[in-house]
């Protein structure tokens, strides 16, 4: 009988919400609902140290979506104002949001200017499928693969499985969700670890393998914990600042990957990005998915950034058997200058 109440009075309110009512009531209704479309667009941009802007501000893709939703909803139910401000507020979204990501929505041509493959790989999305998995590495046949939540299983498994493709690797592994290993086809020059506090990022630098070049490339791998409390979003921005000032006191061609565990148009992203003069792999609002597979609530956290040096030719996710997200992967093409600059 309750339950019957309140869904009475959602009918009520949603119909008396669209229907004809004294001017007086109309204007307090058209700026109640203004009100709370401006502020959802100002969250998403200017978002508080607050855990629910946070995760707010997490949906902004899908906010601006909904914004144009309710713009042909006004307009159909014939409320003019409501339909300008619905269709102001997701034209202001969108443009932030075009601001933060790639602006490129095509890839750049490839050209005969040498190409460099990555893959990023998270354990804990396999289930412990060690099979599905390891094939799935194989499969990608990119020339350096990344792989975080490492656990002392997954090492056995993977170095059996990998060493004869890839017989460098350069490895972090503990008990912890910070281990991680890197796989490579090429020798190294060199195999850093440097810290935020405790938390650790593995560097890998190796010589150009397509060309005489006698500069380094470098391959940042980093991992942060998913943010749950205001606090932990601080020591997120940390982290990133740790990277970018690695990145910058490189002064070379850099690509930065891993699961930072946040999207990518956050205020902490775009000021790593600013900082360390970092461009984004993925372009528009989904392009990285390749199997067919589309969810509007899914929030990609796991990035991969280049440095001007490189073109982002091809990047796409990489999925499981069973449609699981599994990593992600791209692949990197020096533009031409930068070969001339570093030969």
């Amino acid at each position: 009988m309750q339950g019957q109440t309140c869904l009475n009075f959602f009918i009520f309110a949603t119909m008396n919400l669209f229907e004809s009512k004294p001017e007086q009531e109309n204007k307090v209704l058209f700026y109640i609902i203004s009100i709370i479309l401006v502020l959802g667009v100002m969250f998403c941009i200017y978002t508080p140290n607050f855990t629910v802007f946070k995760w707010w501000t997490r949906f902004s893709s899908q906010i601006s979506i909904a914004y144009w939703v309710l713009g042909i909803l006004f307009l159909a139910f014939r409320k003019p104002r409501l339909t300008m401000v619905a269709f102001v507020s997701c034209l202001f979204l969108c443009l932030y949001l075009r601001k933060t990501t790639n602006s490129a929505m095509v890839a750049p041509k490839i050209t005969d200017e040498p190409i460099i493959r990555l893959a990023q790989y998270n354990m804990s999305a396999s289930s412990n499928d060690y099979s599905a998995t390891l094939a799935s590495i194989k499969k990608t046949d990119v020339d350096i693969v990344s792989v975080q939540e490492v656990t002392p299983q997954w090492k056995k498994m993977l170095n059996d499985s990998l060493s004869s493709s890839y017989p460098y690797s350069c490895e972090l592994v503990g008990l912890d969700v910070y281990s991680m290993k890197l796989f490579s086809k090429f020798p190294f020059s060199s195999c850093d670890t440097f810290y935020c506090g405790m938390i650790p990022n593995l560097s890998l630098g190796f010589k150009n393998p397509y060309s005489k070049s006698k500069g380094n490339i470098y391959v940042i791998a980093s991992y942060i914990a998913p943010p749950i409390f205001s606090a932990a979003y601080l020591e997120l921005q940390k982290q990133l600042d740790t990277v970018a000032a690695y990145t910058k006191r490189l002064n070379s061609p850099v690509i930065t990957i891993g699961d930072y565990n946040i999207h990518a148009s956050s205020y902490e992203i775009q000021q790593f990005r600013h900082s360390a003069n970092l461009n984004d792999s993925r372009r528009g609002y989904r392009p990285d998915r390749n199997d067919g597979y589309i969810s509007l609530l899914e929030v990609p956290t796991d990035h991969i950034f280049y440095t001007p040096q490189f073109n982002c030719i091809e990047f796409q996710t990489i999925s499981g058997p069973s449609e699981e997200r599994l990593g992600i992967k791209g692949y990197y093409q020096f533009c031409k200058d930068s070969i001339s600059s570093v030969r």
